[in-house]
């Protein structure tokens, strides 16, 4: 989500990159100290079972989404698995986390209204195509949306396009309505 959102921002990019070299800066200007050797050994095997992803600075194209999330992906977004949501809404779910968090992309027709939710946590939405508007604001590609459990919103699609954005949930959504929280456990959100 961090590194598909920065791919649209190039000052983003350049905070990130000044913010690294500072931190390498103070990493180097750290004394040196012993440890026994099978710490170091312990230590190294963790980076080794968890290498931290590399952002690299990325340009958007008109139509294309971001590089981080097609590599994340590994395939285009046609050939993913995507589920009935509602009429004119689809997602395709790409990651469940450990504590239930939840990493998807919602496609909505232009002129859609998603129904009144709330959150169990927070909600990080990043338009990719498309705009909407919620009583927070519009929000047009390359914008992050962030909703926490105080929130309840209900986005209105524009009407003149499809609006695909990716979405990390903390748990499932509240919604408000009878009829969508019957249709909750199929749509798996």
């Amino acid at each position: 989500m961090v590194a598909s959102h920065l791919a649209y921002h190039d000052d983003l990019q350049e905070t990130v990159a000044d913010a690294e070299a500072i931190g390498g800066a103070l990493l180097e200007s750290l004394e040196d100290i012993s440890l026994p050797d099978k710490i170091l050994d312990e230590l190294i095997a963790q980076l080794d079972k968890s290498p931290v992803p590399e952002i690299k600075p990325t340009k958007i194209s008109s139509g294309q989404f971001p590089q981080p999330l097609i590599d994340f992906m590994g395939t285009n977004i046609d050939s993913l698995n995507w589920r009935f949501m509602g009429p004119g809404m689809q997602n395709a779910r790409l990651w469940n986390g450990p504590n239930d968090e939840r990493l998807w992309l919602l496609k909505a027709r232009g002129g859609i209204v998603v129904p009144e939710h709330g959150h169990n946590g927070e909600e990080w939405t990043l338009v990719l195509r498309g705009r909407y508007q919620t009583e927070c604001g519009y929000f047009r590609i390359g914008d992050m949306d962030i909703a926490d459990e105080n929130i309840e919103h209900q986005p209105s699609i524009d009407q003149d396009e499809e609006c695909i954005c990716l979405v990390v949930t903390e748990g499932p959504i509240r919604f408000k309505s009878l009829v969508s929280r019957m249709a909750q456990p199929f749509i798996g959100l």
